[in-house]
């Protein structure tokens, strides 16, 4: 009888059958996880864990060893990953066999685990050594289980279920002169059918040869983000072949950026979509997820040692399931402040298995739209931390620039008193300052500056020092109130410039902090009491000053000659006012001619007093010094 084809109106059952594929399929797998060394050992760490965890072992009682024998050459090396609580045939045969498999960790159990797939360990077991093995022991059975030399895996022969005393078996093992520790000894003595081990050993291993040491290897497991969170909460030893203990190998500890030591916790969205589905980002075991961000003093990316930190780790229910360069995240608006972050994100929603976001290797998140939305988010918080970032190192720059702004303009205060002393003189023939500018002045004013020429008789200095402290007429924090006739301090002859932003308002007898000028505030800036008491203010909120010192920083000439242009301005500022009181006729032609003479003998003086200060490349406060030295012209 013919057949008829009727798969259109009826579906054809399938007779399900075992999965087969050659051995070498296992070769393509296992050579796109390109492991190194500090990743592989990452995986026997978190096997060893979650052998602890499975078997119910208390964290007290939980020690993993790794244990290294140099050969010579170094590819005949040995290393191994020790554990005290072993496993049996059984779970050989229901987990560590099985390639794939996301229970494999679990052990027949609900338990969290560190483990993903059961590859990781595998994988490294076969790809990165000759040969490697797994001596276990529990139940008063040995076990042998490991990798030849193509790659094959399978049990030892004659040890299989292998009858042998704990004592015997720690010997076969080499690891019965260890110094167990108590904690073990006690556990085993307390259930002697549980008592038990794994050495999991690894012969001849590749890519460790020539600079590369066990030391490099450890420092990269460290930093490698499948470790450090086991690191932090597990005791690991290392030890070399022959020593009975070691010496716990810490996870890398960071100091905290000056002002950020607290972490940053924000709570995750509490679903994200994927298509039309609101997936919840709330379980069981993180009924409130969160993002913690961290900060470090040093910029990690531009450290060998710690470039590794500076990334986004996704955590699961215990382990990692994908870990993020801040580079990786996406675009980030404050990419430099980012070098100083660090963190993890509580994700334990991604591994529901439904929702197909978690990669074998635990290394990236699968990509699709629920993890790329997620992944935003994290970006925009990391963004949002090193915005903070970037603004407080602005607010810390620009203190240290006003306070070494600070000492420039103490230097340049002090040449323009010489200056106009000198000048003075030239221009209209006086014997002093004091004739110069300023108003009548009172008996005792020692004639006073007058505020930049314009009061009659106003006191001058620097008013933080009035007529309640007294003060001289050496230039800034000096002077005192003039015009009164029963008035006896000596009134400074010149007046005096502070530095919006650094210097406090000398007539606030309440200011604590620094006076600030608006932006929209001329450069040179005066109120009226300023004006009656001879003060200036170099207004450093004007853009330009604001830019040169965000480009440059105030080491730079480009801001030691804004701040002396502002001087310039200064110095034509008085020398109108003394032209004004001098001169019966104030007419435009001759304001433009004192204009051309007095910036001409400004910058000639400059050329000669001030070439160190205005030229030098890199120039501190203290460093300026001799280029102005001298007196303040008194």
């Amino acid at each position: 009888m013919a057949l008829k084809h009727n798969a259109g109106r009826r579906a054809l059952a399938i007779k399900p059958e075992p999965n087969k594929f050659d051995d070498h399929f296992l070769d393509v797998v296992g050579n796109t996880f390109k492991f190194d060394h500090p990743k592989g050992i990452a995986e026997w760490l978190k096997n060893s864990a979650d052998a602890y965890a499975t078997a119910g072992v208390r964290d007290d009682e939980q020690f993993i060893l790794l244990r290294f024998r140099l050969g010579q050459p170094k590819s005949q090396s040995v290393f191994e990953c020790i554990d005290f609580v072993g496993c049996t045939k059984d779970d050989i045969e229901d987990a560590l066999k099985i390639w794939g498999s996301p229970t494999a960790s679990k052990k027949g159990t609900t338990i969290a685990t560190f483990g993903g797939h059961g590859n990781g360990g595998k994988f490294y077991m076969r790809q990165m050594f000759r040969t490697a093995r797994m001596i276990t022991y529990q139940n008063g059975l040995l076990n042998l289980f490991g990798f030849d030399e193509k790659h094959r895996y399978g049990f030892v022969r004659d040890y299989v279920n292998r009858a042998t005393s704990l004592e015997d078996a720690l010997a076969f093992a080499d690891i019965g002169d260890l110094d167990i520790p108590s904690e073990v000894r006690a556990r085993w003595r307390r259930n002697r059918k549980k008592a038990g081990f794994s050495v999991v050993h690894g012969n001849h291993p590749s890519r460790f040869s020539g600079r590369s040491t066990v030391e490099t290897i450890l420092e990269g497991l460290r930093f490698h983000p499948q470790a450090r969170r086991l690191l932090r909460h597990k005791r690991v030893i290392v030890l070399r072949h022959g020593q009975t203990w070691g010496e716990r190998l810490d996870s890398p500890a960071v100091e905290p950026r000056l002002g950020f030591e607290d972490a940053r916790e924000i709570r995750l969205p509490k679903s994200f979509r994927l298509g039309n589905q609101k997936v919840s980002t709330r379980t069981e075991t993180q009924p409130k997820p969160k993002l913690i961000l961290r900060s470090s003093e040093l910029p990690l990316s531009r450290s060998r040692e710690l470039a590794s930190l500076n990334t986004i780790d996704v955590l699961g229910e215990v382990g990692c399931i994908g870990s993020y360069r801040m580079n990786d995240l996406g675009f980030l608006k404050h990419a430099p402040e980012s070098e100083f972050i660090y963190g993890e994100c509580e994700c334990a929603f991604l591994e529901r298995e439904e929702l197909d976001s978690v990669t074998n290797d635990r290394e990236r998140l699968i990509p699709n739209e629920l993890t790329n939305d997620l992944l935003d988010w994290i970006r925009s918080q990391v963004d949002s931390l090193a915005a903070e970032i970037g603004d407080k190192r602005q607010r810390e720059q620009k203190r240290h620039d006003l306070a070494q702004s600070s000492l420039f303009n103490q230097m340049l205060d002090k040449w323009k008193n010489r200056f106009i002393a000198r000048l003075s003189a030239e221009l209209f023939g006086g014997s002093g300052v004091g004739d110069m500018f300023g108003g009548a002045g009172g008996a005792g004013s020692g004639g006073g500056v007058g505020g930049a020429g314009r009061g009659e008789g106003g006191a001058t200095g620097n008013g933080a020092n009035d007529d309640r402290r007294g003060g001289d007429d050496s230039g800034p924090g000096s002077g005192s109130h003039g015009g009164a006739g029963e008035q006896k301090r000596k009134a400074s002859r010149f007046p005096t410039v502070l530095l919006s932003g650094y210097d406090q308002d000398p007539f606030d007898p309440d200011a604590t902090g620094a006076f600030n000028c608006d932006e929209r505030h001329p450069p040179v800036y005066q109120r009226q009491v300023d004006i009656e008491r001879g003060i200036y203010w170099i207004n450093t909120s004007r853009p330009l000053a604001v830019k040169i010192l965000q480009h440059n920083g105030s080491s730079h000439p480009r801001w030691r000659e804004y701040l002396f242009q502002r001087y310039v301005e200064i110095i034509l500022k008085q020398q109108l006012y003394a032209l004004q009181k001098h001169e019966a006729e104030f007419t435009a032609e001759k304001v433009d001619g004192l204009i051309d003479t007095v910036t001409a003998k400004v910058h000639d003086a400059a050329a000669e007093d001030l070439e160190h200060f205005l030229f030098d490349e890199h120039l501190s406060g203290s460093a300026a010094a001799p280029a102005v030295g001298g007196g303040d012209g008194d």
